[in-house]
C-alpha cells in the first residue's frame, strides 16, 4: 500500500494517487499494489476544521487499510507519507508487515530545508509555471517533470474542495495555528516511540542522494534510529536523484521494492 507525500492546502503543489503511476503497474505484475488519496488530497473529501492535522491523515489511512480487510501489508510512504506510514505501523501493528520510508524529511530528525529550496518561486502560486518550477527544484533531473505530471497536479489544484483547503490552511490560518504545531508535537512523540523500539517491523529507508529538500544526512540518521532496534533494517541510496527517486529512477526503485517484499515472504 503506497502513501504519497504532501498535505492538503498547499497552493503551489498538490499530490494525488498519480504520484505512483510509474510504480503501481509494474509492481502489480508481481503483487497486489494499492494506493489511495489521502484525507483532503487528490479527490478525497476535506476534513472538518478540527481535523486539519496529520493525526487525522494517519487515522484515515489506517481506516482505509482496515476497511479493505487485507492481510498485513507492506507500507511504502514518501515524504509526509513516510511519516504517515510509520505512524500507521506504530499505532496499528496488526495491519502492517513492513515499512518502506522514502525521502521523508517529515519523519527524519532535524529541520527540513523545503522552505529554503522552494522559497519565492518566480511565478504566481497555483500557475502551471509555478508547479513545474516547484517539482523541477525537487528533482535532480528537471526533465522528469513531464507535462502529464504537471497536468495531474493542476487538476487537483483546480478542484473546488482543494481550493477550499488552500483557504483554510492560509487565510483561515489552520496551517499555522493547528496543522504545523500539532505535527511538531506528534513528530516528537513519534521519534520518541522509534527510539524506544516500538516499531517492531522490518523497515527499509530509500533516499535520493541529491535531494536538497531532505538531505541524505537526515536519511542516514533516520536509518540509524530504526537499525538500533531492528536487525531487519536496510538503507538504500539512489544516485542522481532528488526528492522523488521512484519517479526519477522507477525501474531501480521497483526492483528494490520487489526484492524487499520477496525477502519477507
Amino acid at each position: 500500500v503506497f502513501i504519497y507525500g504532501g498535505n492538503f492546502g498547499t497552493g503551489d503543489s498538490a499530490s494525488s494517487a498519480y504520484t505512483w503511476n510509474l510504480n503501481l503497474r509494474p509492481l502489480s505484475e508481481h503483487f497486489r499494489a494499492i494506493t489511495f488519496d489521502k484525507l483532503g488530497q487528490g479527490e478525497t473529501d476535506n476534513p472538518k476544521n478540527d481535523d486539519y492535522t496529520m493525526a487525522a491523515v494517519v487515522r484515515h489511512a489506517a481506516a482505509f487499510i482496515r476497511a479493505l480487510k487485507l492481510p498485513p501489508v507492506h507500507l511504502v510512504g514518501h515524504s509526509r507519507g513516510g511519516y504517515a506510514a510509520t505512524r500507521v505501523a506504530l499505532e496499528n501493528h496488526d495491519l502492517v508487515k513492513s515499512v518502506t520510508v522514502v525521502n521523508s524529511g517529515t519523519l527524519s530528525p532535524g529541520v527540513g530545508t523545503n522552505e529554503v529550496v522552494l522559497a519565492k518561486p518566480p511565478y504566481a502560486a497555483g500557475t502551471r509555471e509555478c508547479v513545474r518550477w516547484v517539482y523541477e527544484n525537487y528533482s535532480f533531473n528537471p526533465k522528469v517533470v513531464t507535462d502529464e505530471w504537471v497536468d495531474a497536479v493542476m487538476y487537483t489544484l483546480s478542484l473546488p474542495k482543494y481550493q477550499e483547503s488552500v483557504r483554510k490552511m492560509g487565510a483561515e490560518k489552520l496551517g499555522t495555528k493547528l496543522f504545523l504545531p500539532e505535527l511538531a508535537r506528534e513528530k516528537r512523540e513519534t521519534l520518541q516511540w522509534l527510539n524506544e523500539g516500538r516499531l517492531q517491523r522490518p523497515v527499509q529507508v530509500v533516499w535520493g542522494f541529491d535531494d536538497r529538500t531532505a538531505v541524505i544526512d537526515r536519511g542516514i540518521e533516520l536509518y540509524q534510529m530504526f537499525a538500533r532496534h531492528e536487525r531487519r533494517a536496510l538503507f538504500h541510496v539512489i544516485n542522481q536523484s532528488g526528492h522523488f527517486p521512484f519517479r526519477e529512477h522507477p525501474e531501480r526503485f521497483n526492483a528494490l521494492l520487489r526484492r524487499w517484499v520477496e525477502s519477507l515472504a
